[in-house]
């Protein structure tokens, strides 16, 4: 059974992915998503699974939200990646700067997930710390839409974890976290360095004429 918060963001992430169409028909879709009930999006899930099954067909399954990001092909706060995990803020997340690792390669189990996207979580989880002022952060794995990820929640003046209550982030609060968590990485800067003259090229001297 689907709690009311994972309901809530299952319909926020299928909106996601209906914002590239034309308004009439987006409304329609819009609409429709909102009033979708748990026993539905209960059975979407469950088709969603049995697509995942492998077949003995070219028909590739669709791909899960957290695919999607990984491809960029929805779009999301990016805050850092690494080669085996991306991090990006959550759109209904637990507490402000609360941030997704998503492995590059799909994980079923905690086992699977790589070594490298704890580091990644671990990493950002100083920065939170610095940059928010947070007094701790919670590093918790999370299994949903048929793959485990791992989440970076910050604590500020109360215990939290992953099954605490949720709420739905602005665009403005997003961009904002985003402009402090982001690493920017310093341009290289090229010296060049100035040749000496070769000691066999012979130097042209201009001999001004004095009228």
């Amino acid at each position: 059974m689907l709690s009311p918060e994972q309901v809530k963001e299952l319909k926020e992430q299928l909106k996601q992915q209906v914002q590239h169409l034309p308004e009439v028909q987006k409304a329609e879709a819009l609409k429709q998503i909102d009033e979708l009930s748990i026993q539905a999006l209960e059975l979407m899930i469950k088709q969603q699974q049995a697509r995942n099954i492998p077949r003995k067909s070219s028909q590739k399954p669709e791909k899960t939200i957290f695919r999607m990001i990984v491809d960029m092909e929805v779009p999301a706060e990016i805050i850092d990646e690494n080669s085996s995990a991306i991090a990006v803020l959550e759109i209904n997340p637990i507490s402000k700067g609360h941030l997704m690792i998503i492995p590059k390669k799909p994980a079923s189990t905690s086992k699977e997930l790589p070594t490298q996207a704890f580091t990644l979580a671990k990493k950002l989880s100083k920065k939170i710390i610095s940059k928010l002022k947070a007094s701790s952060t919670e590093i918790q794995t999370e299994f949903k839409f048929n793959e485990t990820i791992i989440n970076v929640i910050p604590v500020y003046d109360k215990p939290l974890n992953i099954n605490s209550p949720r709420y739905k982030a602005s665009k403005d609060e997003l961009e904002s976290l985003a402009s402090k968590l982001k690493i920017r990485k310093k341009p290289k800067i090229i010296r060049i360095k100035a040749s000496k003259p070769d000691s066999q090229t012979p130097v042209l001297k201009w001999h001004r004429k004095i009228p």
